[in-house]
């Protein structure tokens, strides 16, 4: 009986594994993707440290930085959502891990005081402090939820916006409502400037007579910074 009960367990926790993998895949593809498509975007339109897009919790600051240099080139305002993004987002994974650690010790007290055999209050007394604990830090932690997740989406509203304004409203809503969409949208739009101002024109090619005749002295040196666009400007905040 002890084996066919040892088989019994092992065969429900091969499908419990087999049945995590599905998810396993979508969640790397859809990290991959997400990180690639704001890689791409960032490094185009000239912010510092576009390598931060693969690094967890930390990638928000590019999105954030895309959002305001759109409301910065298109709108004129001065945003500061890369640096809530960050700070909500660093709140809100030191807090889960609290939570998961709590947890996890809750867990291990009962577990052993089930094979120590102690009487109920005893027991009651002794998860009721780290329940507490767990308690006061989901709270907070809700909050910090709720405000990250408005702060993102309008974020990546003026990311699509820049991207594709013809079409944002509608990433926006099947993002929010099918979130498996997010990664598919950005890395599929990853390339365009839609909603960003017109790109400037090439310099026309002086002809080649004209070529070996110097400029006039007195005739001012021209500007390297009129080539840039100007969501390509390193001295602005947002990079």
């Amino acid at each position: 009986m002890a084996y066919a009960y040892d088989g019994e367990v092992m065969v429900t926790l091969l499908s419990s594994l087999i049945s995590l993998v599905p998810s396993l895949v979508i969640s790397l593809l859809s990290y991959v993707l997400t990180a690639l498509a704001i890689y791409t975007i960032a490094k185009r339109r000239g912010l510092n440290k576009p390598w931060l897009a693969w690094i967890p919790v930390v990638d928000v600051w590019l999105l954030g930085s895309l959002s305001d240099q759109y409301q910065y080139v298109v709108r004129g305002r001065n945003r500061s959502k890369r640096k809530s993004l960050l700070v909500l987002g660093i709140l809100s994974f030191v807090l889960g891990i609290a939570v998961i650690i709590l947890a996890i010790s809750l867990l291990t007290q009962l577990v052993l005081a089930a094979m120590q055999g102690v009487s109920e209050e005893y027991l009651l007394d002794l998860i009721m402090g780290p329940l507490l604990s767990m308690l006061g830090l989901c709270l907070p932690m809700a909050g910090i939820g709720i405000a990250y997740t408005i702060l993102y989406y309008m974020a990546l509203y003026d990311v699509y916006k820049s991207l594709d304004p013809s079409n944002c409203v509608l990433y926006l809503v099947l993002s929010i409502l099918i979130s498996v969409t997010l990664p598919f949208f950005l890395f599929f739009n990853r390339n365009k400037d839609g909603g960003m101002p017109p790109r400037k024109q090439e310099p026309a090619a002086i002809p080649p007579q004209y070529t070996q005749y110097s400029a006039p002295q007195d005739s001012a040196p021209q500007d390297s910074s009129s080539a840039r666009e100007p969501w390509e400007d390193n001295s602005k905040d947002y990079l």
